[in-house]
């Protein structure tokens, strides 16, 4: 590798959100001058990526830059991958046992369903035109919508259903099935990276691998990995907004003198001065107000919210949560839950309970003014999560305005991208006069901007 080929390396492992620092680079250089009998890719893998949740952004960047063929290895074979470790042929000419036998995959009740093999679909995958692809890109088609039109070219549904059915009916061994799961965990790993090598080239920016950064992903499609790395974050996050300081004074030992104080204590000397006084700032203790629209898609966003709110209870004297959708029910016992399964829960069976399933902010914010908002502080904020889609019903802007006019500040979090706030049933620019501001909520990175702004 030579310089030019390092540097442009290095260049798009940092477009890409990988944090490499100067001693980093300063190592892998040396290495590779002192090294040259251990491959390049090892030296700049292990010395370059220090989380494993990053060893599959530089697979990917390492692929676009130094093997144009979509090979890993450097070998056009794609059989001959880590990937193909449970597809390959046994020493019988039969197929390895992993993929199962013959008879494996009628289903119950009548239905069968013919098994499709794992080499069936690598093959498939091998000689699978990426035409298709390159059109939906171009028609900005989101990422997972095109890693399920590879999976349904590849027939990969009916494989997997073939052995979940078998499994379910007790035909499969507990090896075989966690061998499948296995090979099935390594095959979506291949297919979402060559889609991402398709997506880079054709865009010809990093930002294709940047958006699929946990920190920079939507939050409604993480995986239970990324789910942990950003709540993580969130944790890190709160414990240092929990010592940031307030904009009220207190005596302390540093800071700007209180002149006041230092007199008062000069006196009880006979006007000799011993020790001088100063203010700092002291953490306020406000009240807050959430508000979560859990209609449809939303619930992702709510639990990522609810979770950093969690984090930042000591933060509050006093913490109010409500959800909506076309009414309202307090839930405020949730900011103490450890996880977010119980939010989920509470979306899912109480919601449905109570409400028509479609939001209507107009009645949501009547209600509040009513009947829940009473005797909230107006030194309290409102934190409003929502899209915004009212289902072109009546918006009923008197009442927001009365919750204006009642708290100190109200701030909108919407999870879709800007643009989308205007769109002919997005309440939003009604209201606009009446929210203090508003911020996308669709990312971790979005969630911190708005923990360092708002909380």
């Amino acid at each position: 590798m030579d310089g030019w080929e390092f540097l442009r390396l290095i260049n798009a492992l940092r477009q890409a959100a990988i944090a490499i620092s100067v001693q980093d680079v300063c190592e892998a250089q040396i290495c590779l001058e002192r090294f040259p009998f251990i491959p390049v890719k090892q030296i700049c893998k292990t010395l370059l990526i220090h989380k494993p949740q990053d060893l599959l952004t530089f697979e990917t960047v390492w692929r676009v830059l130094f093997e144009p063929t979509g090979d890993a290895d450097n070998d056009s074979d794609l059989k001959d991958r880590n990937l193909t470790a449970g597809l390959k042929p046994d020493e019988e000419g039969g197929q390895h046992p992993n993929i199962g036998g013959q008879g494996i995959g009628r289903g119950l009740g009548g239905v069968s369903l013919n098994r499709v093999s794992g080499e069936n679909i690598l093959s498939s995958l091998q000689q699978f035109n990426t035409q298709k692809l390159k059109e939906l890109l171009k028609q900005g088609t989101e990422f997972e919508e095109l890693i399920n039109t590879v999976f349904r070219e590849l027939d990969y549904f009916t494989w997997i259903n073939s052995f979940e059915l078998e499994y379910r009916k007790g035909s499969l061994s507990e090896e075989d099935w966690f061998a499948h799961l296995d090979l099935r965990r390594q095959l979506t790993a291949e297919v979402r990276q060559q889609v991402l090598t398709l997506q880079v080239a054709q865009e010809n920016s990093w930002q294709p691998l940047l958006r699929q950064h946990w920190l920079y992903k939507s939050l409604n499609s993480l995986s239970e990995q990324e789910k942990g790395l950003v709540k993580s974050a969130l944790k890190k996050w709160a414990r240092k907004l929990a010592v940031r300081p307030g904009q009220r004074w207190r005596a302390s030992h540093s800071g700007v003198i209180d002149v006041a104080r230092s007199i008062r204590q000069s006196a009880q000397w006979n006007g000799r001065v011993f020790r001088l006084e100063y203010h700092k700032k002291t953490p306020r203790v406000p009240e807050l107000v959430v508000l979560c629209d859990v209609s449809n898609s939303m619930a992702p966003f709510v639990e990522f919210l609810l979770y950093l709110v969690s984090c930042l209870r000591k933060r509050f004297h006093k913490i109010r949560v409500y959800f909506f959708i076309d009414k309202v029910w307090e839930v405020s016992e949730l900011v103490w839950a450890e996880d977010l399964e119980n939010i989920q829960q509470e979306i899912s069976s109480y919601g449905h309970k109570i409400s028509l399933g479609f939001s209507d902010y107009g009645a949501v914010f009547k209600e509040l003014a009513d009947s829940c908002l009473g005797d909230v502080s107006p030194r309290a904020s409102i934190v409003l999560l929502g899209d915004g889609k009212n289902n072109y019903r009546s918006a009923q802007e008197e009442y927001i305005r009365l919750l204006a006019e009642r708290v100190r500040h109200i701030y909108w979090l919407n999870p879709l991208n800007v643009e989308e706030w205007s769109d002919p049933d997005n309440i939003m620019k009604v209201y606009r006069p009446f929210y203090t501001r508003a911020y996308r909520c669709r990312s971790a990175d979005d969630l911190h901007k708005i923990a360092r702004d708002v909380f």
